[in-house]
């Protein structure tokens, strides 16, 4: 049987499959503002420091890619 709607589950094996992959989402790929923009999962394993650490060195090198190019187009 199919629904009108995608999405809205007919059984309760359609439930589980759509709670699994919306828990799935939701710890491993949606970044939570309430832990600094990093996903449940990396949190629970204590990856703060490192991801925040990686951030900031791209950021970084983001700045002095544009100061470079300010600097040749002067």
């Amino acid at each position: 049987m199919t629904s009108i709607r995608p999405g809205t589950p007919l059984s309760l094996e359609d439930v589980r499959h759509l709670v699994g992959g919306y828990v799935e989402h939701y710890n491993n790929v949606r970044l939570n503002s309430a832990t600094g923009h990093i996903t449940p999962k990396d949190v629970l394993a204590g990856r703060q420091a490192e991801i925040h650490a990686e951030r900031d060195r791209k950021l970084e090198a983001a700045r002095q890619q544009r100061q470079s190019r300010r600097q040749r187009a002067s």
